[in-house]
């Protein structure tokens, strides 16, 4: 019998169902087709409604194996000792999967000595702490130290097991430790998510979006202040801000200092035809993150048949050729992201073309390939 043991996300419960976000539901989805039982090894938070999450109920080969909660390395230290208890519980375990940074989860070198072991490494803290503009130095110096055993204790469980990155940089830094790793471009693209229709644009009224995460480290106050300048010039655009995080308030006093009009935030939404539709009223798709492995907002908004603007972060600028499938601006600068939207947008003929072929590109990118490299066995 082929049991996995998986420690890769937060789950969230409600009147005794267990429900997850619909990004981690559809790689489950995938993942239970290799697998006679499926445990899920996961941190559980009470959920006030179950309305943009999916329950894990349609499974019946998923058991789950609850954690407290907690938000991070940091706050998951004072329960080290009930993840290594799970760990110690769950037994017959065939294959275990452990999703970098997650805490704690090189302790599968502990307990599964003659198990398949993998490591998707599918982020990287260090150089995310290096590159916020909004910690001090002191600040980066203590929170990079405080993680350094972490880090050091799964480059020791990398030994002997199969290793993963989402992103080209965090196997280059991985490949520095003598650690061999395959590369991902990671994906959750079925079917139904990929749309294309010709259209013109009117660059003096343009929609453009953001999907993510609201943080820092995430840059969207560099697309917000970028679309404040091509507002400066062109009156009716538009700027859609789907997501939330712990930035939101700021990015919300941004908007109202500087006299940013025409911005309306979302808040989270998980619906995947929601988000589908929302995409697809907008032109372009616009992306200034400091640090990310492959981000899957980009392929979403190309499968969606947006143009897109972004930083050259994680594997993007080693999967997409710069000015034909994608527009790279610099990091942090603003100034930048207005010449690529002025460029992109000046020209019908040349906003097609990046659509037309950042479309065509991502429709190998999908969600069953990206699985299946993972966790198909000989």
């Amino acid at each position: 019998m082929k049991k996995i043991l998986i420690h890769a996300w937060t789950i969230h419960k409600k009147e005794n169902k267990y429900y997850l976000p619909y990004t981690h539901w559809i790689y489950l989805k995938e993942i239970v087709k290799y697998y006679d039982e499926v445990v899920l090894l996961s941190p559980c938070r009470n959920l006030k409604t179950d309305k943009d999450y999916s329950s894990l109920e349609v499974f019946d080969n998923v058991f789950i194996k609850e954690l407290p909660p907690s938000q991070g390395y940091i706050s998951a230290i004072k329960y080290f000792f009930k993840y290594r208890r799970a760990y110690e519980e769950i037994k017959d375990v065939t294959t275990y999967y452990a999703r970098y940074p997650i805490p704690f989860g090189w302790l599968q070198k502990v307990y599964g000595k003659k198990a398949r072991r993998i490591i998707h490494y599918v982020g990287d803290p260090i150089d995310v702490t290096k590159n916020n503009p909004n910690f001090s130095n002191l600040k980066k110096k203590i929170l990079i130290s405080a993680f350094k055993p972490e880090n050091m204790l799964y480059n020791w469980a990398c030994k002997r097991a199969e290793i993963f990155t989402n992103g080209y940089h965090i196997a280059e830094r991985l490949d520095k430790n003598n650690i061999k790793a395959t590369t991902l471009i990671s994906s959750t693209l079925i079917e139904k998510d990929f749309f294309f229709e010709e259209k013109k644009i009117d660059p003096t009224n343009v929609s453009f979006v953001y999907l993510g995460y609201l943080r820092k480290a995430k840059g969207v106050e560099t697309v917000i202040r970028s679309f404040g300048l091509y507002q400066n010039i062109f009156h009716s655009s538009k700027l859609t801000i789907i997501g939330a995080g712990e930035f939101e308030n700021e990015l919300k006093k941004i908007c109202k200092i500087e006299n940013i009009k025409n911005i309306t935030f979302l808040g989270h939404i998980d619906d995947r035809i929601k988000l589908n539709e929302l995409l697809r009223r907008h032109d372009v798709f616009l992306f200034a993150s400091l640090s990310e492995g492959s981000p899957r907002v980009i392929l979403e908004a190309m499968a969606n048949g947006l143009a897109v603007i972004s930083t050259p972060v994680g594997s993007l600028p080693k999967v997409f050729e710069d000015k034909k499938e994608i527009l790279f601006a610099e990091f942090n600068k603003t100034s930048d992201f207005l010449e690529k939207m002025i460029s992109l947008l000046s020209d019908n003929g040349y906003y097609s073309l990046v659509r037309k072929n950042g479309n065509n590109k991502v429709k190998k990118y999908t969600i069953t390939n990206f699985i299946k490299t993972i966790f198909y066995e000989d």
